[in-house]
């Protein structure tokens, strides 16, 4: 497994209905059981980033984006992508 860079998370607080809460709480408590483990926090990140990028294409504010974390931090992610390839 390659060497990643821990990244800062922030919490996120959403509403959900008790019936959804119940079938969380028994996924994971059967998934423990059977040694697994059922992160919610990391399937809904990737639900999100989805759902995000879907916007930002349809507002058209990825490339503001990109201009934005080329200057915060020098990151160019148009070389990032290209390098994965």
């Amino acid at each position: 497994m390659p060497l990643q860079r821990k990244q800062s998370k922030v919490s996120l607080n959403i509403k959900i209905s008790s019936d959804l809460d119940l079938r969380l709480k028994r996924a994971r408590k059967a998934a423990r059981e059977q040694g697994l483990m059922f992160n919610v926090s990391q399937e809904v990140e990737r639900f999100l980033e989805k759902e995000v990028k879907k916007v930002e294409r349809h507002l058209s504010i990825d490339e503001e984006i990109k201009n934005n974390l080329e200057e915060l931090g020098g990151l160019n992610i148009d070389k990032l992508i290209k390098s994965m390839d």
